[in-house]
C-alpha cells in the first residue's frame, strides 16, 4: 500500500523524476530560422596586438530530433521532437546532449556529443 502511494505520488507531484534529465539525440534535419545580432563587442588581434570594436549577427536554427538510448540507437519510449529552437548551429546526423527541464519534453540542446 505504502509502495503504491509513493509511486502515486511521484507519477502526479514529480513527473520530471520518472525521466532522465539528460538524454542523447540525433539531428534528424535543420533549418535556418531569423537572425538576431550580438553588438559591442571588442576583437583583439593575437599577432598585432591590436583591437577594435565589431559586432556578430547569426542565425537561429530549428531541429527535428530523435531520443538515442545510451548505445546510440533510437529511444522508442521517446516521440520524434520538432521544431526545438536553438542558437548553436550542428549538422543533419550530429548528436547532441540535450536537457529536459522538469521531465517536459521541451528540451534545450546542450551541445555537440560523441559516443
Amino acid at each position: 500500500m505504502v509502495k503504491s502511494i509513493v509511486k502515486k505520488s511521484i507519477a502526479v507531484d514529480y513527473p520530471h523524476l520518472k525521466l532522465p534529465t539528460v538524454v542523447f539525440a540525433k539531428v534528424d534535419s535543420v533549418k535556418k530560422l531569423d537572425t538576431y545580432e550580438i553588438k559591442e563587442l571588442v576583437i583583439f588581434n593575437d599577432d598585432t596586438g591590436g583591437s577594435f570594436r565589431g559586432h556578430i549577427v547569426a542565425h537561429w536554427y530549428e531541429y527535428k530530433l530523435t531520443v538515442l538510448d545510451r548505445f546510440g540507437s533510437p529511444d522508442k519510449a521517446f516521440p520524434a521532437l520538432p521544431q526545438i529552437k536553438s542558437k548553436k548551429q550542428f549538422q543533419q546526423g550530429a548528436m547532441v546532449a540535450i536537457a529536459l527541464p522538469y521531465g517536459e519534453l521541451a528540451p534545450a540542446i546542450i551541445g555537440e556529443v560523441r559516443l
